[in-house]
């Protein structure tokens, strides 16, 4: 009789040990980060890992669930539409109190239909204009502009060893290069001469662009060169990594990417935003945003990126006579981006995007 009732007792307090468990994550805040891209991408796996880093310090239990929308130019509209409908399905189901949608992709497709409802909170990461998206003005938006290094770039200028320098810049007709562009343009590149944005719609048309150039331009400034076409006639889209690689050779002036990939292609110099970076600061504005929740408060304003990466190679750097203080070589070294001379091996992850 003993032993049936303790493990009639087992039993009830096993069921109320469940029960428990089942409302304590119920009621625990949730949290969806949706990215554009594969999961496999290196620029998403950096900013994962920094909004990772981002709530290690965080002592609220939070359900926190990834998704991937595997963004490809080779999808088509109906696919994509498709693609929408599943994510926003995924999230009308599980109801999270913060949607992080990281990316132009993520915000076109899902996070712009949520702006101003009240929920879930949405907190954007994009280089876009985020008035593309309705999101200025929407009490449940707020987020992380990824703004481009320019001053940073602006500083290296300066061990030129001449000044003014004239500076021109090429990108991919898009919306990526669009953005890149209207912030290059934005720039106040004083005492610099700044000549304008070429943006090209295939690698036909940015080859002639570059082979173009004369002595009158002393730096090309070169932007994101993902998803730009072979040429009018083939639409896939060329490596990135060989783009750079051959603009580096074949540009007359000095060439300075803003992504890591104009360096792994071969390149110089680059100057680029810290996907890391990123990731920690969109942890900290989805803690603000669950913070602002459980107050009752406004959401926190948004805000520009901060962090940013140096990726170089010495030896090409020295071949067009630039020479860089000790320091941007220990500060690509600490963030495995200082590279050796083109072809040997390069001893890093690489982060394109």
């Amino acid at each position: 009789m003993k032993n049936r009732l303790a493990v009639i007792c087992a039993g009830i307090l096993a069921v109320l040990l469940l029960v428990f468990l089942v409302v304590f994550n119920h009621q625990k805040p949730r949290v969806l980060i949706l990215h554009g891209f594969s999961e496999e991408g290196p620029w998403e796996q950096a900013f994962d890992a920094g909004f990772r880093r981002g709530l290690e310090h965080n002592r609220q239990p939070l359900s926190v669930r990834w998704r991937y929308m595997m963004y490809s130019q080779y999808l088509s509209d109906r696919q994509w539409v498709a693609a929408s409908q599943r994510s926003r399905e995924i999230i009308d189901n599980w109801q999270p109190d913060v949607l992080v949608t990281v990316g132009e992709e993520a915000q076109d497709y899902v996070g712009r239909y949520y702006a101003g409802q009240a929920s879930p909170r949405v907190v954007y990461i994009i280089n876009e204009n985020p008035a593309l998206f309705d999101y200025p003005g929407a009490a449940n938006v707020t987020g992380v502009h990824e703004v481009l290094p320019l001053g940073q770039i602006g500083d290296i200028l300066q061990f030129m060893g001449r000044s003014p320098l004239r500076i021109r810049a090429i990108g991919v007709e898009d919306p990526t290069g669009r953005a890149e562009a209207q912030q290059v343009q934005a720039h106040d590149w004083g005492p610099h001469q700044f000549l304008g944005v070429d943006l090209a719609t295939d690698a036909v048309d940015w080859r002639s662009r570059v082979l173009a150039l004369t002595d009158q331009v002393d730096i090309l400034l070169v932007l994101s060169a993902g998803g730009l076409p072979e040429s009018p006639d083939i639409s896939e889209d060329i490596n990135p990594d060989q783009l750079s690689g051959w603009t580096a050779k074949h540009a007359k002036p000095l060439s300075i990417g803003i992504r890591e990939s104009f360096v792994i292609g071969g390149g110089a110099l680059a100057v680029v935003p810290s996907p890391g970076g990123l990731g920690h600061q969109a942890a900290q504005q989805t803690l603000l945003a669950l913070q602002a929740i459980q107050s009752a408060q406004a959401l926190p304003p948004p805000k520009n990126s901060q962090d940013y990466l140096i990726a170089l190679r010495p030896d090409e750097l020295a071949a067009r006579g630039l020479k860089l203080p000790e320091i941007y070589l220990q500060a690509a070294r600490g963030t495995h981006t200082l590279y050796p001379k083109y072809g040997e091996d390069l001893g890093s992850s690489g982060l394109s995007h």
